[in-house]
């Protein structure tokens, strides 16, 4: 896999951080995709998307996002985001994954929103 775009999966506790590194865009992401659709759903409260070191994102970045979203959602689990670059989050913004997902500023404070009952997005998922 390409040094630049990567995956790496840690299994806490009672969540899964699911850390991306590089540029999620189409064409680069197929061994990334590949992998996140192959992590196991067991975790007691959800999903951490750390977007940390992620330096663009674009439809298919978010299309990946979305649909591993649905999957972890019809188990009823949560998935919160991190994102801290002031870029991508106006990609976040502008695609309006910002509506669907909490977006924290830290993997702690994004671990106190799935563990929390009743964030609900401006958009449903199913409405994205």
């Amino acid at each position: 896999m390409n040094q630049k775009n990567s995956i790496t999966i840690d299994t806490k506790a009672d969540y899964i951080l699911i850390a991306f590194t590089g540029d999620l865009e189409y064409g680069l992401i197929s061994p990334i995709k590949e992998e996140l659709q192959a992590i196991s759903i067991d975790t007691k409260h959800g999903y951490i998307i750390d977007m940390q070191k992620v330096t663009n994102i674009d439809s298919t970045g978010f299309g990946m996002i979305i649909n591993f979203a649905k999957k972890v959602t019809t188990l009823d689990k949560k998935i919160s985001i991190i994102v801290t670059d002031d870029f991508i989050h106006k990609l976040f913004a502008i695609s309006q994954c910002n509506k669907v997902f909490p977006i924290a500023q830290s993997e702690l404070q994004a671990k106190q929103m799935i563990k929390e009952e009743g964030w609900l997005g401006e958009l449903a998922l199913s409405e994205y």
